[in-house]
C-alpha cells in the first residue's frame, strides 16, 4: 500500500519463507525478508512518528513489539531489534541484512539456544533496621546519647546516627546482591544489572542462560527463597528474547557507540584490527576477572571493555586500517 514501510522485529537463522499470521503491530501479518541463511520477522507498517505518541499509545506499540518476537522465539532463536526500527521497502530491508551480515550471524551465535530471564528482588528494610537497632553495638550507643539530649543539643548524634544506619543499610545491601549474583553466576552465561523500578526492590538482574535449563533456574530460585526467607523476596520472569544482551539498533547515533569503544580502548582516531586487539588484550589483562574475585567491579568494566572489543571488531570485520571519524561511521551496523 502507498504509504507503508516495513517494520523491523527481530533477526533469525532462516531461509524458507514463512508467515507467522496477523500478530503484528495493528494486527498486521508478520512474513520474513531474507539474505542468505539469515532473515527479519517484518510486517508492513503505516509511517509513524513514535516520539509523538501519548504514554498510553507508546506502551501499546511496544507490547506489540515484544508479543512478536515472543511468539517467533517459540520456533527460532531471536536477535530483537530495538523498538522503533522502520525500513522504507523490502529491498531496504534485504539491504541491511547484507550490510550487517556478519553482524547479525555473530549475535545469533551468542544466543544460540538461550533466553533471558529476569531475576527481581526486594527487601523488608523496616525488619533489618530493627535487627541493626538490636545488634549493632555503635548504634545502640548513639541512640542511647540521642535519647538524653534536648532536640537541638542531640542533632549531631542524630546526624552520626542517620550515616551509620544508611552506611549499614548500603552494605547490607550490596552484600546481598553480590551473594545472589555470585550464586547465580555459574548457572549463566551473562548476566547484567538492571534499573530498579520500584522502592523497596534491591535487585533487577538480567540472566543470559540455556533454554533447557528453565527447570533448574526455578530450583535455584527455591534455595535463594529459603536461604533468605523473611528477609528478602524473589521473582522471576521468563523466558523472554535476549533484549539485555544482544539489540540491534539502526538508527543514527552509532557514531557514539564505536566512539565510545574506542576511547575505552585508549586508541587513536584510525587504528589497525591488530592495533585493536592487542588494546584489549592489554585491558583484559589487567581487569580478567581471576585476578579479582569477587571484585564486582572489575568484572563490570571487564564486561565494558569486552564489548567495546566486540563492537570494534564488527565494525572493522578485520580489515586494514579502521577510521573512527564520525564521516565514516555514521552510516556503519553495530550489534549493541
Amino acid at each position: 500500500m502507498v504509504g507503508e514501510e516495513k517494520y523491523i522485529y527481530c533477526i533469525i537463522s532462516e531461509d524458507k519463507d514463512r508467515r507467522f499470521g496477523y500478530i503484528g503491530i495493528n494486527s498486521r501479518e508478520v512474513n520474513l525478508i531474507h539474505y542468505k541463511d539469515i532473515a527479519a520477522a517484518v510486517s508492513n507498517t503505516a509511517i509513524i512518528n513514535f516520539d509523538r505518541l501519548d504514554k498510553k499509545e507508546l506502551a501499546r506499540y511496544i507490547a506489540g513489539h515484544q508479543k512478536v518476537n515472543e511468539i517467533v522465539m517459540k520456533d527460532y532463536d531471536v536477535v530483537p531489534m530495538a523498538f522503533g526500527i522502520i525500513a522504507p521497502l523490502a529491498f531496504e530491508v534485504s539491504r541491511i541484512l547484507k550490510r550487517a551480515y556478519l553482524q547479525f550471524k555473530t549475535a545469533l551465535k551468542k544466543v544460540e539456544g538461550k533466553v533471558e530471564f529476569v531475576v527481581q528482588v526486594w527487601w523488608d528494610q523496616k525488619r533489618f533496621l530493627d535487627e541493626l537497632a538490636d545488634s549493632n553495638q555503635e548504634v545502640q550507643k548513639l541512640r542511647q546519647k540521642a535519647s538524653k539530649k534536648t532536640s537541638i543539643l542531640g542533632m549531631p548524634i542524630r546526624l552520626r546516627l542517620g550515616k551509620l544506619i544508611h552506611k549499614e543499610l548500603e552494605a547490607h545491601k550490596q552484600d546481598c546482591i553480590k551473594d545472589i549474583q555470585i550464586f547465580l553466576k555459574d548457572f549463566s552465561h551473562d548476566s547484567t544489572l538492571n534499573k530498579l523500578i520500584e522502592y523497596d526492590m534491591i535487585a533487577n538482574l538480567s540472566l543470559l542462560i540455556e533454554r533447557a535449563k528453565e527447570s533448574e533456574l526455578d530450583k535455584k530460585m527455591q534455595e535463594l527463597g529459603k536461604k533468605y526467607e523473611g528477609k528478602l523476596r524473589f521473582k522471576y520472569i521468563g523466558p523472554m528474547p535476549p533484549y539485555s544482551f544482544v539489540n540491534i539498533n539502526l538508527k543514527l547515533g552509532n557514531f557514539e557507540l564505536v566512539d565510545e569503544a574506542r576511547k575505552l580502548l585508549g586508541l587513536a582516531e584510525k587504528a589497525t584490527f591488530d592495533e585493536i586487539k592487542k588494546a584489549y588484550h592489554k585491558l583484559a589483562h589487567q581487569y580478567h576477572p581471576d585476578k579479582h574475585q569477587g571484585d564486582l567491579k572489575k568484572e563490570e568494566q571487564m564486561k565494558k571493555i569486552a564489548q567495546a572489543y566486540n563492537i570494534l571488531e564488527n565494525y572493522c570485520q578485520k580489515k586494514g586500517k579502521c577510521s573512527f571519524k564520525q564521516e565514516d561511521v555514521k552510516n556503519s551496523i553495530i550489534v549493541k
